[in-house]
């Protein structure tokens, strides 16, 4: 029998062994007893630790990931207790290092001081791992033993599709497949798709912070946006483009862009999100990249906790044979935990199963969210997950309201950044007095620059405690040792399982930690109905959603077609909608080799009759294709309508361009009750549905693009609101006056004016502004078609420099302060900019500064 059969054989007797499971249990108990007690009462005897270290021995030589788990799961378990016992420290160090898992044998010798040699021949298997899995061109890194699978895998693959933990670190594989792509010959553009912007800015971060050399070795630049014109032009290029779904497909839609090599699409899960209709928008921006590029494109998805990662391929028709990888194995263990304050009790999730663990003097300790908060995570770094912007908001100013005080040290980078965010947004905004306190907030529409702040000042525990909405289901790197969730739901929909797991996946930061512990709580707000569901872990297996919605919805889809009403939630319906058009507009196609999945999936189905409908709606279609293309989200019916007016205004000699000098209040709401007539948004939009509401987004819009501080933005609408004592919404149903003494009613007006920006200003009418002036370029040519709005939005800027700082990753306060300030150390020919002194720049700035940290990290 060959050694690896006899190691398969003892790993499957062990795991199936009841003295081993007593074992398991024991060692899970002691580290139990430490996180919640703080103290141990169960022991190991001498032997019972010697066995069980055996056994961790023996499963590490396995190459099942549950068993290679499991053996970690027994050493980091004793870790507390034991680190200092000599058996404990040569096995801990042996098994990690058999286990490949390179950060957990630093983390022994660095915090545990284990200097312990291991056995020679262990050590020789060692040291070959670290040449083998050298992280290429770089100092000290190697790959763990699944990153390495993977890594190879990756790159003697055109297409792929991977899954695994949370805290795999897949980002980090992707970043060395990276080095290793941009030295082919001859040399490709890349695309790493991401869901948000968010995601753009940490992944530009983390590239130029980690690959700047070796890009500008070999010549690439990092670009965020779908328009690279305006980006230095001093020599010609090539590019790693990080773009939403939205800015691809943007990307695509101008014909000068240069070609893509490879696509990368990060958080692919994101395809299967039943509840979002920008998962069909990321299913037609990989679509559209396929169609344009062809074979071309080498095509690779990642993904958390899939069982089934080849889906994706199927759904691009990829060949999927052996063009996989899913792994269970993480680098670090989660501890999950269930505490009911309601009735007062504390439970284990092992195993899938939940065992009681006894506590004493419960009400001293988590009578309330804030004292379980402050016992568990003391001294620690925890992240604290709700399901809503208010409630993240509201429960961080509640936390530090209903917290036992201690005196806090506001310490020198504490009392900095509560001065920037009193300076960019507000005196009175919460995130200042917070931080102060050592605590902060996070969701996906907080601006830029105070993301990239709050990250960084809980990466270096200036802040231990932020409360966080799903901007950490949107792949947001900020590993935790803590991770407590309030709420069992995502918005106002449950909490889908995969999110749960990869919410958890958060906990443990590697590196620094052997694992991280999860506590969700019960609590009067949140009872956690779903609790053997989502906590009791099973395989995930995911459908894209445009087949999903295929499968199920086809009858749905043909009313749709012949203009007739259906059922179901608005969501529901506009991704159907979605659907609908993609079918119409892929039938266009149906004449050129190019197979659509949809119009495939289609005919798999016997549905020839809706391909039919599909058919006789576009066969009058004059609208270009490349703009139908672009504009999939917008019906295709709407879209030719839109076209016509155009196209006959243009023929009566009217001027069909939007203003690009002198924008004012008067021109801005005049531009968009004209849009909101053109685009139908009362039907269109629920949130434009309200033709009134054109005269407050023509103010915001028009200082947005005129370049108003969001600072000056926000004095002026809160002293607005003052002087017309205007209503606002301090509940769901529930309006009140406002009042510019009530920092609740302030904050209220603060968070409503960033969402309107980052929502309604930089989505929906950038949307909206893009499809007309494509549709204005087709009609009068690009020299001839004056400014386009969109770009505006985008930016909130007109002028060029300022936009092409933007494109080079900067945020728009950052790139104005510089354009203002420095505008010396700029080389600007012929309207763009050439060059950049990053040295004289920063000369004008403080090191504390949040631009000279941008600054630094970004050009």
């Amino acid at each position: 029998m060959s050694q690896l059969k006899i190691i398969d054989k003892l790993t499957e007797d062990i795991l199936h062994d009841e003295y081993f499971k007593i074992l398991f249990d024991k060692c899970s108990l002691i580290n139990a007893e430490q996180a919640i007690n703080k103290e141990i009462k169960s022991i190991l005897s001498n032997k019972e630790l010697k066995d069980s270290l055996r056994f961790a021995d023996i499963l590490s030589n396995s190459l099942d990931s549950a068993a290679r788990n499991r053996s970690y799961q027994i050493v980091t378990f004793l870790n507390y207790n034991y680190c200092d016992n000599e058996i404990y420290r040569t096995m801990s160090k042996a098994i990690y290092s058999k286990l490949g898992n390179f950060p957990a044998v630093r983390y022994l010798e660095n915090l545990n001081s284990n200097r312990s040699l291991i056995p020679f021949d262990r050590m020789i298997e060692v040291e070959a791992k670290k040449i083998i899995q050298h992280v290429p061109d770089s100092e000290n890194q190697v790959f763990t033993d699944s990153q390495y699978l993977l890594f190879k895998n990756l790159s003697s693959s055109l297409r792929y599709s991977f899954s695994g933990p949370t805290s795999m670190g897949k980002s980090f594989i992707i970043k060395a497949f990276i080095r290793k792509v941009i030295k082919n010959i001859p040399p490709e553009n890349l695309v790493v798709l991401v869901p948000t912007r968010a995601l753009i800015n940490q992944f530009t971060i983390d590239l130029k912070g980690e690959l700047q050399s070796i890009l500008e070795r070999y010549n690439y630049k990092i670009a965020t946006n779908s328009n690279i014109s305006d980006l230095l032009t001093e020599e010609v290029h090539n590019y790693i483009l990080i773009l939403t779904p939205e800015r691809l497909i943007s990307y695509l839609s101008q014909k000068n862009n240069p070609p893509i090599g490879f696509l990368f699409v990060d958080e692919a899960h994101k395809l299967a999100q039943e509840k979002d209709s920008r998962s069909i928008t990321t299913y037609s921006a990989i679509e559209r990249t396929l169609s344009k590029y062809g074979k071309n494109v080498k095509l690779y998805f990642s993904s958390p906790n899939v069982s089934n990662p080849e889906v994706f391929l199927n759904l691009f028709d990829s060949q999927t044979s052996d063009n996989y990888f899913q792994t269970d194995e993480s680098p670090v263990s989660q501890n999950l935990y269930f505490i009911d304050i309601v009735n007062e009790t504390v439970e284990l999730i092992e195993k899938n199963d939940f065992k009681k663990i006894e506590t004493e003097n419960f009400n001293e300790k988590f009578s309330t969210i804030s004292r379980v908060i402050d016992y568990l995570g003391e001294n620690s770094n925890n992240l604290i997950y709700n399901n809503s912007k208010p409630k993240t908001i509201n429960g961080a100013v509640d936390f530090v309201k209903n917290r036992d005080h201690k005196k806090i040290e506001i310490t020198t980078a504490i009392a900095n950044a509560s001065k920037q965010i009193r300076d960019y947004i507000h005196k009175d905004y919460f995130l200042a007095d917070l931080i102060e306190n050592r605590v902060a907030y996070h969701h996906g529409k907080l601006p830029q620059l105070l993301r990239n702040l709050v990250e960084d000042l809980y990466k270096s525990e200036e802040i231990r405690n932020v409360f966080c909405t799903s901007t950490l289901l949107e792949g947001v790197n900020m590993p935790t040792k803590n991770l407590f969730i309030l709420n069992n739901k995502n918005g106002l929909g449950k909490l889908e399982e995969i999110d749960f797991w990869n919410l958890t996946g958060r906990a443990g930061r590697l590196n620094k930690e052997l694992f991280g512990n999860i506590y969700c709580i019960k609590h009067e707000d949140c009872t956690w109905e779903n609790k053997s569901t989502i906590l009791l872990k099973k395989p995930i297996t995911l459908k894209p959603t445009i087949l999903t919605k295929i499968d199920k919805n086809l009858q749905k889809i043909e009313k749709i077609l012949l203009n007739k009403n259906i059922s179901g939630t608005e969501t529901e319906k506009e991704i159907l909608d979605y659907i609908a058009n993609i079918i119409c507009i892929d039938t266009l196609e149906i004449r050129s080799s190019y197979k659509s999945p949809v119009i495939e999936k289609l005919i798999e189905k016997n549905k020839q009759k809706i391909i039919d409908i599909a058919k006789s709606i576009t066969k009058d279609i004059t609208i270009p294709r490349e703009i139908l293309n672009a504009n999939q989200s917008i019906k295709i019916s709407k879209q030719q309508k839109i076209f016509n007016v155009l196209k006959g205004r243009h023929l009566k000699k009217q001027d069909i361009r939007l203003p690009n000098a002198d924008i004012s209040y008067a021109v801005c709401l005049q531009i968009l009750e004209s849009m909101y007539d053109l685009y139908e948004w009362d039907k269109a939009e629920k949130k434009l549905s309200n033709k009134n509401s054109m005269k407050y987004y023509a103010v915001i819009m028009n200082q947005w693009m005129n370049g108003i501080t969001l600072n000056q933005i926000i004095v002026q609408s809160l002293n607005w609101h003052d002087e017309k004592s205007l209503q606002i919404q301090v509940d769901y149903n529930e309006f009140a006056v406002f009042e510019k003494n009530n920092l609740n009613h302030v904050n209220i007006v603060i968070e409503k004016i960033i969402d309107d920006i980052e929502y309604v200003l930089r989505f929906l009418f950038e949307k909206y502004f893009n499809h007309y002036y494509q549709i204005v370029i087709n009609l009068l040519g690009e020299e001839n078609s004056g400014e386009n709005w969109a770009t505006l939005l985008e930016y909130g800027t007109q002028n060029r420099i300022v936009i092409a700082l933007q494109n080079m990753g900067l945020s728009r306060h950052t790139a104005m302060t510089i354009y203002n300030k420095c505008r010396y150390a700029l080389t600007i020919q012929d309207s763009k900019l050439v060059s950049i002194n990053k040295s004289e720049i920063l000369k004008n700035y403080k090191e504390s500064s949040i631009e000279y940290h941008e600054i630094t990290t970004m050009l």
